[in-house]
Parts: structure tokens; sequence; C-alpha cells
């Protein structure tokens, strides 16, 4: 111990290292510690990666977007016209074929549990209900009969032995489709974990009233699949979004917010968490009234299937207020249309004789004309003639003579306003040009706010690369103009709402959980697009454009007349303008204008694509878009008229012998008298000599008094007294077997005899 303390005392305690020792002692124990970690590292990554990925994949996270509801569009009466729908695709993932699965059971032999080795999708399971008429194959046939059972069968059994991951075996089964396959047969009832089949939502819009006609393309739609577009430089999948219509413009309210959550795997089971959750989208409610709509659907594809035309566009909207009632762009497609494109706010056409109106109104209202101006068209019955203008021919489809001015819009004549235009404005165009503008019909309506793509009107200026010495002459009657239909709508319902030019628009509010984020008023644009004088005059006119002028009709070809009530209005044919010119391949016909006409409720515009080989002869939108306007018209009026029955005026010949009114002949004779009495008809009652039954009459025990009455009143009021009754004759009673007021037995006989 002696030896041990002195060495101790010597190199330990006694022992000054220098500084080279001492660097050395603490790099040597650093290189110590980093050799430890690679070791450790090494082991972790080789020895223990097993364990380690073990662990990792029951903790792993697989983020997922939880679907929002997309929100409801809705009528203005509250009706759904588009809204989502759960639709599925199924896929299979036969990555797990080959799984091994452990099962335990219990032996009853041996009396304890067994485990035993088996697959999640043994062969001769596949084979069993994926063999050409197995029962799985005959059900995925049933939800798609497009392909037989063999058919279904044989693609899933390709999927299996190629271990396909996802294998898209059935498309777009609504959510009742889809459990009805889950309970259809047993492979099917399995988890996705055992037979590997999963689904995803797929996004679709149903509307209830019609998916290719009742103002579709105006609604709009959503894309179904995966379609990827760059947005704000960003690329978005746009599945879900708003692909074209309403659906498309306001998208970012219709569609709401996605969740976020993540996956975690549970003992072979995943569970998905949601981190936040999903924020559904807003709902729209339109100014649409979708019984207007199925009877403008119906009277246009009507109209253009008689024609045989190639479609047609028009739309109706309430005169007061702007609000877009029913709209429709269809096309003929063989024997049936469906929804085009909206043609109503995207083509710009020249509206021809509409346009007239327009010219018409600046006249009166610059002084230049009065309605009583005489214009000579020389164009007469007897001598047929056109108008040369500076080498171009103006020509009118009828001859018209010497008119007024009032008489030339009835008639639609193009040389009547062609002339009357040219000679106000010829030395100075702009101010024709100016006058409208003034009015502000042409004024940017700002439309794409509700219709994606829609246009403006190509406002015409003196001196433009287009202008010509004959565009003066041109843009009187309708034509280099090039006004989508919308802007034409909109200026014939100022002439109906007093000279008011509202703004029309088709969406009234957006509502979320109750908040409202979006709404529109009424919004006037202009107060008065003319003076009141020239509002008269200009009624006047389309008044009598429809009661004798070019929409009157003529037999056989009746036009926008009706005798149900008062109709004004316009017709309008126009070449279609292709390719920087006027072509011959047909005509644009249409007719504008309101009803009822003396109290204005609503403004519409109906026009017609006519192209060559349709079952019509000179093109005229008189008789072939003036009878979808009349009919909308009369269906509607009809539908809105509430009458009392002191609106209703008896007709005086009739009253002085009751002819009018319907005989009580039976009933019981309170309610009854009571009816006639609030309907001032008392002395009916007097004048009638058939008596009505009255049970006050029927005393217990006693034979009523039937005498006078029909064979009805009279068995219904005996067997009320508990007699069985026979009859003979016809007509009313003039005698019974039991006297009135004697003593009856019940079941007793009466008999009575009518003549």
């Amino acid at each position: 111990m002696r030896f041990i303390q002195k060495l101790i005392d010597k190199y330990l305690l006694g022992w000054t290292p220098t500084y080279g020792t001492r660097f050395g002692i603490v790099l040597g124990t650093l290189l110590l510690y980093i050799v430890a970690i690679i070791a450790c590292t090494m082991k972790t990554f080789t020895v223990d990666r097993p364990h380690y990925e073990q662990l990792i994949s029951k903790l792993k996270r697989d983020s997922v977007s939880i679907p929002q509801i997309r929100g409801v569009i809705y009528s203005e009466t509250g009706d759904m016209i588009a809204a989502s729908a759960p639709e599925y695709d199924i896929f299979f993932d036969f990555r797990n074929k080959d799984d091994k699965l452990t099962r335990t059971y219990h032996d009853s032999v041996k009396n304890k549990d067994v485990k035993v080795t088996t697959t999640l999708l043994p062969q001769d399971t596949m084979d069993y209900y994926f063999s050409p008429n197995g029962p799985a194959a005959q059900w995925m046939h049933k939800l798609n009969p497009r392909k037989t059972a063999a058919e279904h069968a044989i693609g899933m059994m390709k999927a299996y032995r190629a271990g396909n991951k996802r294998y898209l075996a059935l498309r777009r089964i609504s959510y009742l489709e889809y459990k009805e396959l889950k309970n259809s047969a047993p492979f099917f009832s399995k988890n996705r974990n055992h037979i590997g089949m999963f689904h995803e939502d797929r996004p679709h819009r149903k509307r209830p009233y019609g998916e290719r006609r009742m103002a579709a393309s105006t609604i709009g739609g959503v894309f179904p699949t995966d379609t990827f577009r760059i947005v704000n430089g960003i690329r978005m999948n746009m599945k879900g979004h708003g692909r074209n219509g309403l659906e498309q413009t306001f998208d970012s309210l219709l569609n709401g917010q996605p969740g976020i959550g993540f996956t975690q795997k549970v003992k072979r089971y995943r569970q998905t968490i949601v981190q936040r959750e999903p924020i559904d989208g807003a709902d729209v409610y339109t100014t649409l009234d979708m019984e207007m709509q199925r009877i403008l659907d119906f009277e246009l594809n009507k109209r253009i299937l008689e024609l045989n035309a190639a479609g047609g566009w028009a739309a109706f909207m309430e005169t007061s207020t702007g609000k877009i009632k029913a709209i429709s762009n269809l096309k003929r497609n063989g024997d049936y249309c469906e929804e085009d494109y909206n043609h109503f706010v995207m083509d710009l056409y020249d509206p021809g004789s509409t346009f007239k109106t327009v010219s018409y109104t600046v006249l009166l209202d610059d002084g230049k004309i009065t309605p009583d101006t005489q214009v000579d068209t020389g164009n007469t019955y007897e001598h047929h003639s056109s108008w040369n203008y500076h080498g171009k021919e103006i020509r009118d489809d009828h001859p018209v003579g010497k008119v007024t001015a009032d008489e030339a819009m009835v008639q639609s004549s193009n040389i009547s306003l062609a002339k009357l235009t040219t000679g106000a404005y010829e030395r100075n165009p702009k101010r024709y040009l100016d006058l409208i503008d003034k009015m502000k019909i042409f004024e940017d309506l700002h439309l794409n706010v509700e219709f994606q793509g829609a246009q403006r009107p190509r406002n015409r200026k003196v001196g433009d690369a287009t202008w010509s010495r004959v565009s003066l002459g041109q843009i009187s009657y309708g034509y280099e103009t090039r006004i989508p239909g919308m802007y034409m709508l909109n200026f014939y319902n100022a002439i109906a709402n007093g000279g008011k030019l509202m703004r029309p628009y088709i969406v009234d509010r957006v509502v979320k959980d109750g908040q409202v984020l979006y709404h529109r008023e009424p919004e006037v644009i202009n107060p008065s697009i003319c003076k009141d004088s020239t509002l008269q005059a200009v009624r006047h006119a389309l008044e009598g454009v429809v009661e004798r002028g070019t929409a009157h009709g003529k037999p056989g070809l009746p036009g926008a007349y009706s005798k149900k009530l008062k109709i004004a209005g316009k017709t309008g044919t126009a070449q279609r303008y292709e390719k920087g010119t006027y072509s011959n391949n047909g005509h644009y016909v249409s007719f504008a204008g309101y009803f009822p006409a003396d109290n204005p409720q609503y403004t519409g515009i109906v026009v017609i694509d006519a192209r060559p080989g349709g079952n019509f002869g000179r093109p005229g939108g008189g008789y072939m878009a003036g009878p979808v306007f009349r009919n909308f018209a009369e269906q509607v009026y009809a539908n809105s008229i509430y009458r009392t029955i002191n609106d209703i005026k008896p007709d005086s010949a009739n009253v002085a012998n009751y002819g009018m009114y319907p005989k009580a002949k039976r009933g019981p004779m309170l309610p009854t008298a009571e009816v006639t009495s609030a309907l001032g008809l008392d002395s009916v009652l007097n004048r009638i000599d058939v008596r009505n039954v009255n049970l006050r009459d029927v005393k217990p025990g006693v034979v009523p008094d039937v005498q006078g009455m029909g064979a009805a009143d009279a068995l219904f009021m005996l067997e009320s007294a508990g007699l069985r009754v026979n009859i003979s004759g016809i007509g009313k009673v003039i005698s019974q077997s039991l006297v009135a007021g004697s003593p009856l037995t019940k079941g007793q006989t009466i008999t009575i005899t009518l003549k």
C-alpha cells in the first residue's frame, strides 16, 4: 500500500502535464466520440433498419384533402336548379393479393385457438366471383350495362394477375348504387384491406330541370375530372370547379374550401384525422322563374323544329326591374334541340329591322320628323323599285309606296328609314351616332360580372376603318351594327318601361349561413332615354306593327298578334355576317317586344338562326320568331290572371232569363242557398221548381216528404230516414207509397214514382 501511495504521489499528484499532452488527451477523447457516433449510425442503417422502418410505417401520415359541399343554385322562387350529388368511381388495388394474413379460429377437436396463414385475395375467390357469369361480374354488368358480365370479369382478372394498383372498375355510380354494390355479393362487402376495393368522389352537378335544356348554358357546369389550368401563374387542378356559366362566374363563392387532414395507419387500417374542417360553398339565388323557363324552352324548341332552323335564342326580363326571368340558347341536333353556348350575350350580330326603332326614336326626339312626316319609297305595286344610296341598292321586301313615318315603321320599310335618317344626318352623321350614345342604350352593361364571355356592342365612329359613304344608311335599318341580343332586349325594355333604362341582371343574391355575400338591386342606367312625346309615338308604332304590320301574320302564317292580350314589338331580318362580309348562308330573324302593351310586365326578344334548307320561304321575323313570343306571352299572362266574381261582367242578354247561370237541381238546400245568395242569384232558386234535399226535414221515426225532388235527392233523404226505396220512372217525384209524416219502421220499403 505504501508503494502504491508513492506512485500516486509521484506520477499523478505530482505530475504536471505539458500543453501538448493536454491537447492530445482532449483530441483523443473527441475522436473516440466520433467513432462511437459513426458506429451507432451504421448499426441503425444496417442492423436495426427493419425495426425502425416498421415503426415509421405505423406512424406514417398521408396528407389528404377533405371535400367540401359546393353551394346550390336556386331559382327566384327557391327551386333547386343546380346542386352537387355524390357520385363515385370504383377502383381496385390488387397489390395486396399476395399479402400474408394471420387469422385465428377455434379448433373444437383440440379445444383451443389455432392461428393459420392465408392470403387477402386467393385465386379461387377471384375465379368464383369473376368467372364470366360470376355473381360479382353480374352485379358490375348491372351497374354498367355497356359492358357484358364477361367483359367485366376479363378486365378484373387481367388487373388481378398484373397486380394493378388502380384499376377503374366502375365509373360515375350514384351513392345508392354504391351501397347496392356493397350489399350485392359477399365479395364486395369486404373492406379495402381485404379485397383492395376503394372509391373516389367524383364532383357532379345535377340540374333537376334538365342537363341539356332549361338554361343549361347560362347555369353552367363543373369540371368532372382532373383538369389543370394556369391560374395567376399557379398550376391548379380545376376538378370540381366551375367550367362555364354561373358555375364559373361565381366559382369562388360556390366552391368553398376543402378541409385538410391526414391518414394514419393503425393495425393495417388507415384512419382520417381532420386538421382543418372543410368550408361549404355559398348558395346562389338567381332571378330565373322556372315555369317561364319551361314555357320559353318548349316554345322555342318547337318552333326551331317546325322551321328546321339551325337554332335560336331568346330571353325575357321583368320590365320594371331588369331581372332576367327566362333565357334559352338552343341548337338543333337532328330531331331535337339542346342548349348551346350563350349566344344571347356572347354573339355580335346585326339586329336588322329591330334597330329601326332606335333610328325612329332618335329622329323623333331630335325633332327631325313627326309620326306624320311623309316619305315616298318609290316602291309600289305598279312599279317595284329600290333606292340607290351612293351606289348601294336599298330594297323593301314588299311594296310600301308613299307613307307616314309611323306607317313606315309598321310596314318595316328599309327605304323609308334610310331616307329619313340620311336626309336628317348625312351632313353630320356624328350627331346621329352621338344621340344614340346619349341614350346610353349601348353603353357597356358589364354583363361579364354575371355572364362569362359577354360581349359589348361595337360602337360605330365616323371615320373609323370600316366607315364608308353608305354606312349611315346601312346603320339606320340595322346593318353594320354588331350588337349582342341582351342590349337590344334592354333597349326595348326601356321603351316598355316608360323610357327608364335598367341594368339587366340574373343573380339576385349569394348567401352563406344566412349572411348575404353578394346582392343586386334594380339599377337605373338612364332615367329617361327620350321625351315622353317621343316615347308615346314609338309605342304607338310598335303596337301597329303587331296589330296590322309585319308582325301580325297572314292566313296560315300566324305572327305575334294575339286575341287574348295586346302585344307590341318589332320584327327584324338580317343576313348572316361571316368572314368579314354578308353571306348568303342564311339570316337571323327576330322579334323584340313587350306585353301587355297597355301595361307592360315583361319584355322579350326571340332570334331564329335560319339557314338554307329550312321549312320556310322568304325569311321573316313576324311569322318565324313572332309565334314563340306570342305563345310565351299568352301562357305567362294566363298564369298571372287573378279575377274575382266582381271582375266578371254578366251578359245582359242572358241575365234576363238566367240562361247564363247553372241551375241548382240537387244538393243540400241551405248550403246552396248560401252560395247563390253570396253570388246575388237568389232569384234563380226561386224560379227552379225542383226541390233540394234538406236533412233538417228528416225526423226520427217519420216518413219524409220527397215530392218534387229529383231521384238522387229523394233516395238520399229516404235512406237517411232508414227506409228501403223502390224507384219507378224518371224526372222528379210525383208520388210516394208511404204518406209523408206517417210513422215508419226501419227497413220498411217505400216506392216513389217519378215523372
